[in-house]
Formats: C-alpha cells, sequence, structure tokens
C-alpha cells in the first residue's frame, strides 16, 4: 500500500472512532432563554392607563394647557382604571382555590368597571348578546410589547367592522365613499357629549359637574379616514377650552344615515358659511343643534360658557374665545371635503 493511501486508511480509522466516542456523549442541554424583566403586559395601555396622562399633556394640545396641571395632579388617574396583573380579568375561585378563566362573563365584569354599558342601550350588537371580546382581539387589551400612547393611536385597535360584515361592505352604498369613511360615521345611533366641565367645581365637590347633551355628533379625521368626533368643553378660571377627538360610541344601529343627513345639509351649509352655533342657552338650559357636523379648522364656536353659583349654572356674559385643540391622532376635515358635503347627493 503507498504511503498516502495508509495515511488516508489511518485518518478513517481515526475519524471513526472519534464518532463512536461522540456518539456516547451525552446531548448538551440548550442555553435557556432569559426570563425577560416584567411581562410584555407591563407596557399596555390596561396596565399603564398612559392614555389619558398622554392626552392631558400640554405637549399634546391637553388640558394641562388650560390648568397648568398634569392629569395625575388633577386627579383624572384613577387607580381603578388599571389592570395590574391577570387575576383582575381572569381570577375566578374554584372549591375555595384560585383558578385561571377566560369565560366571556368573568372577562367582561372586568371591562364594566371601566367601559360600563348601559343595560338599556339600543346598540344592535349588545341586544345580540355579544360581550366586548367577540370583537376586540387579545393583543388590543394584553398589548403587544409597545408602549402606545392612547387608544386612538394608529395600528393600536385591530378591530373593524369588515372583519365580520365583508359581503356587506362591498355594496354600493358602502363603497361610494371609497373607503374614506368609517362604518360608524353613518351608523352610530347615540352621543353622549359632556359640555361645560367646570374644573374648579368638580375638584371642590368630588363629582362630575358638567353638562351632558345628545343627538349630535361631530366628523373629524382620523388614520386617513373621516370618523365620528365628540367635544368636550372646559371652564377654569374664567379662562375656556374645547377638545375636539375621535370617538367610537359603541352604540349603533342597524340602518345607516341618508345621503342627505350629511351632503347638502342645513349643518353643512352653516358651517361652510361660518354661521353654525352647535350650542345655545335658553330658559335656563342648553339646547342643542341636531345632526351631523363636519368640523373645520379655525371655525368660530359660538356656544355657552358657564359658572358655577351653588348648584345652579351662570351664563358667563363675555367668555373669552376658547383655546381650540385636536386630539386622538385627529384632524378637521379640509375644504375640499366640505365642498363634496356642501354638494346635495341623491338616495
Amino acid at each position: 500500500m503507498t504511503s498516502h493511501l495508509r495515511t488516508a486508511a489511518l485518518v478513517a480509522v481515526c475519524l471513526l472512532a472519534a464518532g463512536a466516542a461522540l456518539a456516547q456523549q451525552p446531548t448538551p442541554a440548550p442555553t435557556p432563554t432569559p426570563e425577560p424583566a416584567e411581562s410584555f403586559y407591563a407596557t399596555s395601555l390596561h396596565a399603564t392607563n398612559r392614555g389619558i396622562a398622554h392626552l392631558y399633556a400640554k405637549e399634546q394640545g391637553g388640558l394641562e394647557l388650560l390648568t397648568g396641571m398634569t392629569a395625575e395632579e388633577l386627579g383624572c388617574i384613577k387607580g381603578k382604571c388599571h389592570v395590574r396583573n391577570c387575576d383582575t380579568c381572569h381570577r375566578v375561585d374554584v372549591d375555595g382555590k384560585a383558578a385561571f378563566t377566560t369565560d366571556k362573563a368573568r372577562i367582561q365584569q372586568a371591562c364594566d368597571r371601566c367601559h360600563p354599558v348601559d343595560k338599556d342601550d339600543p346598540d344592535v350588537h349588545l341586544r345580540k348578546g355579544m360581550r366586548c371580546v367577540d370583537c376586540h382581539s387579545a393583543r388590543e387589551v394584553h398589548g403587544d410589547g409597545t408602549a402606545y400612547t392612547t387608544a386612538r393611536q394608529p395600528g393600536v385597535i385591530d378591530t373593524t367592522c369588515e372583519r365580520c360584515h365583508a359581503a356587506i361592505a362591498r355594496t354600493a352604498s358602502h363603497t361610494v365613499h371609497g373607503g374614506k369613511l368609517e362604518c360608524q360615521a353613518c351608523h352610530t345611533r347615540d352621543f353622549v357629549t359632556c359640555l361645560n366641565c367646570h374644573i374648579e367645581a368638580w375638584r371642590a365637590r368630588g363629582k362630575e359637574s358638567s353638562i351632558q347633551v345628545r343627538d349630535i355628533l361631530f366628523l373629524v379625521n382620523h388614520d386617513g379616514r373621516v370618523t365620528t368626533g365628540n367635544l368636550l368643553s372646559y371652564v377654569y378660571k374664567g379662562r375656556t377650552m374645547i377638545t375636539i377627538a375621535p370617538t367610537f360610541s359603541h352604540s349603533i344601529r342597524r340602518e345607516g344615515l341618508g345621503c342627505a343627513d350629511c351632503h347638502g345639509s342645513a349643518n353643512v351649509k352653516a358651517v361652510a358659511a361660518g354661521t353654525f352655533v352647535p350650542f345655545r342657552w335658553e330658559n335656563g338650559a342648553v339646547t342643542v343643534t341636531k345632526g351631523v357636523v363636519p368640523v373645520l379648522a379655525g371655525m368660530p364656536w359660538p356656544m355657552p360658557f358657564l359658572e358655577r353659583e351653588g348648584d345652579a349654572w351662570v351664563p358667563i356674559a363675555d367668555p373669552p374665545k376658547p383655546l381650540v385643540t385636536f386630539a386622538g391622532f385627529s384632524s378637521p376635515l379640509s375644504r375640499e371635503q366640505l365642498a363634496r358635503l356642501e354638494a346635495p347627493r341623491g338616495r
């Protein structure tokens, strides 16, 4: 046998011997993945309640601009609205011992603490026996490790009407707006708008000090679509403020609005002319201009602002011009959008 053949044979024998020896050795255990310092749930909005602090901050054009106080200093960060751990929503007691459950009824009890639903609400989904988790995903509730600022930040909410109503969404009445209109803009049944939140009276009394009205629905832009908005007005030390934000009322009706409710309506014409008055003080009470109202940048807001004298509301004779801000990643409609609303449309 030549020398190079002998060498190759010896190498092969050595490799076989080494392989046999390795085969007899135990397989090393995989390196364990280190445990995270805390659950990704800890960054979720339910755990932190960060949304209120963000919306009230002066950097976001929030109420701090009017009061000079943060949400925490105002007393608006409520401990009951923080869901600190899994037990709040998922714990049940079975035979005297704690157990974990995903029962919808048990989870709904936790939702109702901060998101109460009026049992008489005629919402079409509530009437069908649906619960919050029938629409809202586990990712929305538990977070995904991203420290979002508010629930209105784009990317936070997965829930869409189209997920359950895909066939309806393709009908002519739902495609006429070219995907630029949220479903709730036509299908919202009811809204509660809070006016004249009197900060000083509220803090002194320890309970809400505002006026609730209904039957007015505002339209704003949010995340590339026109959607429903709501309005809050405030009074603090003689100064006034209005905040407008996108809002989902969770009171939805089967039948949507008609074209004439928005296109060519009296409200739209008044907004275009700069003469729209949303609220009036008449006979000792606030009255509402009912209907759909497109919100424009710079539009005037002639409305009553009131002082609190005991249990009575007293109009401020010459209220200062309110500071107007848009919250929740919303923006006013453009003049081009208003022009499309001004023209009457068919049925």
